[in-house]
């Protein structure tokens, strides 16, 4: 029976694996197929998928649907009737639908646009339903391939052809997603307050009373604070659907107003857990927990804001909201739970948080989840060098996917990891009048982004200072104060940047003897003692140096170098190579100014611990700057 094919094998044409054939080459498999006339291949394609249908059950379809489809489409060309036209047509919205579930977004997109290639004018009296979720479907695969264009035509067309508000809700979700990943947030935030409104929920959320939301905030954390595990679990169900459907809503909205709309974020998360207290939880609720345990750290609650993150993690589970695994992980092990414990604890979490959006396809989720993820990884003192390839990684997919937002705000870090890596002759990063940087506080400033202004400002402070560029570094943080004036949030760091503004402050005391450095330094101190009181492990021997530090400018030298080596042991014993080396250093300055000789011992130590670290540029500088 297979004579022929036998002979191709022994020709060397064909292999035969089991009772598979298949071509020996993709050239000989290319030969063979132009040599069939154009018309007859597209009917050998529809034949081929016709047959594969008809021979296989209900059941296995799935298991052959994108072979199947691949095989129609090829053929779509010499279909008249509209029965057949219509039959494509939902089987490449099955196909699109698989393929999203895969994270295959390119290729769920061309299975969707054939789909409603297959449409006509009219379609949309005779098959709504069908052009509804070809539509709404092929504008989600686009936002997540980045073709933003696509989804404003696609929604466009929902929009003005869907029968009812409701059959609308879906695309409205993903224009504003859309909308967003442009930086085009404001557009975004108010489509979103639109819909809320519609699905009645009253409230005003872009001028909300202060006072008001103070209340209410404190009435939901002495509710929430006092729900045990067991008693979360017994909640009821939300059933009301419009407010289901205003939860999911103000879930987007949330995600944007921390983003960039910071006065309405208070009001949004507030509104979430007061639908969820009056009507139930839906799979919605354990964002706006998440959520809320994250505001409570603004208050510096850190103890609330940990228990009420850990029932947003077991509502996730009850609920089974695995297309929220990304938001909650992002908000509490991204945001909230490192005030507590060791941020090692928190790294693993964020990479499952980063892979389960971009397999749900949270593309934009996603990537703010890898910025924090870099952002932490800078923080313990991870290995430059592997940093750099992180980030760099990270970089290329951002740019890949359009989510310039999430770019921006982690390429303060990459220039600063690049430029302690890198000896060159002018060190500071900004000293050096970098370019890039200048650019991008440019853009951040025109666009009125404050969250990257204060990004620039906070790595581009740390740079300065371990170089030695205290001015400079004091200069930083003078604009960053005046930038967090406008937020309802400042960017802390589980207590590093009130690490390294005391570290600047008392440098800058040290140098002009002008008092305000010194009570500026006090202030930084007190706050990095409340951190401390939680999260013992990343701040203990931050605390510490700052204590050192504070002791010898005040000439208590004896207590002074208790502190000093308290703190080089502290973060050593928890894993903070980098500021073991600062630590290091400044016992080697504190012995210089007291004409101690054990100064070049300090130096040696900090010297090898910066090297260890990777940052060649800084163990270069400090060698060219010994006193000595």
């Amino acid at each position: 029976q297979f004579l022929m094919l036998d002979f191709a094998v022994d020709e060397g044409l064909l292999q035969k694996e089991g009772r598979n054939y298949n071509f020996a080459h993709d050239q000989i498999q290319h030969a063979a197929y132009s040599l069939i006339p154009e018309d007859e291949r597209v009917r050998l394609h529809t034949h081929i998928g016709k047959s594969i249908l008809r021979y296989v059950s209900d059941d296995e379809v799935d298991d052959v649907l994108f072979l199947v489809v691949d095989q129609l489409n090829r053929g779509a060309a010499f279909l008249e009737e509209e029965e057949e036209k219509m039959e494509l047509a939902m089987l490449n919205l099955r196909a699109g639908e698989k393929a999203m579930s895969l994270a295959t977004f390119l290729i769920s997109a061309s299975y969707l646009k054939a789909g409603i290639s297959m449409l006509c004018e009219n379609q949309w009296e005779k098959h709504y339903d069908l052009c509804l979720q070809l539509y709404s479907l092929y504008a989600e695969a686009e936002y997540c391939n980045g073709r933003f264009q696509d989804v404003g035509l696609a929604t466009g067309f929902v929009l003005n052809k869907a029968k009812s508000f409701e059959d609308k809700h879906r695309v409205f979700a993903t224009l504003i997603k859309s909308l967003a990943a442009q930086n085009k947030t404001q557009e975004a935030m108010h489509i979103g307050f639109t819909v809320v409104t519609k699905l009645g929920v009253e409230r005003n959320f872009s001028l909300p009373d202060k006072s008001v939301i103070m209340k209410e905030i404190m009435e939901i954390k002495m509710a929430l604070a006092k729900t045990t595990e067991a008693e979360l679990l017994n909640f009821p169900e939300m059933k009301d659907n419009s407010m289901i459907t205003a939860m999911k809503f103000l879930q987007i909205l949330v995600f944007y107003a921390y983003l960039g709309k910071q006065q309405s974020l208070p009001s949004l998360i507030v509104q979430m857990l007061q639908l969820t207290l009056l009507h139930g939880i839906c799979k919605e609720s354990c964002y706006g927990m998440a959520s809320f345990s994250f505001l409570l750290c603004q208050f510096d609650d850190f103890k609330a804001a940990d228990h009420i993150g850990r029932l947003s993690v077991l509502l996730l589970d009850k609920c089974k909201a695995e297309e929220y695994r990304s938001h909650i992980y992002l908000l509490y092990y991204g945001c909230v739970r490192a005030y507590n414990v060791h941020i090692v604890q928190c790294i693993d979490k964020l990479l499952h948080g980063y892979h389960v959006g971009m397999l749900t396809g949270n593309i934009e989720n996603a990537m703010h989840i890898a910025c924090i993820h870099q952002v932490d990884s800078f923080l313990l003192g991870r290995h430059l060098a592997e940093l750099k390839a992180e980030l760099d990684s990270f970089g290329k997919l951002m740019v890949e996917y359009k989510q310039m937002f999430a770019r921006n705000r982690i390429r303060p870090i990459e220039l600063v990891v690049s430029n302690l890596l890198i000896s060159n002759d002018c060190p500071s990063l900004i000293g050096a009048q970098n370019t890039e940087m200048e650019d991008l506080l440019e853009q951040a400033t025109k666009e009125n982004d404050t969250f990257i202004i204060c990004q620039i400002y906070i790595f581009g402070c740390i740079d300065a200072y371990i170089f030695g560029e205290y001015e400079l570094a004091s200069s930083m943080i003078g604009k960053r104060q005046e930038v967090e004036k406008t937020m309802s949030r400042r960017l802390i760091y589980y207590g590093m940047v009130d690490f390294y503004d005391g570290l600047v402050f008392l440098a800058m005391a040290r140098k002009t003897n002008d008092i305000k450095w010194a009570l500026k330094a006090g202030k930084a101190l007190s706050k990095l003692e409340s951190f401390a009181q939680n999260g013992k492990a990343n701040c203990e021997h931050k605390l510490l140096l700052l204590q050192a530090e504070m002791k010898s400018f005040l000439g208590e030298n004896d207590d002074a170098f208790g502190k000093y080596e308290s703190a080089i042991a502290v973060a050593g014993e928890n894993g903070f190579i980098h500021e073991q080396a600062i630590a290091n250093e400044r016992t080697g300055d504190f012995f210089v100014r007291n004409g101690d000789s054990r100064a070049s011992q300090y130096y040696g130590k900090s010297n090898t611990l910066y090297l260890q670290w990777g940052a060649q540029c800084k163990a270069d500088h400090l060698c060219k700057n010994l006193p000595f």
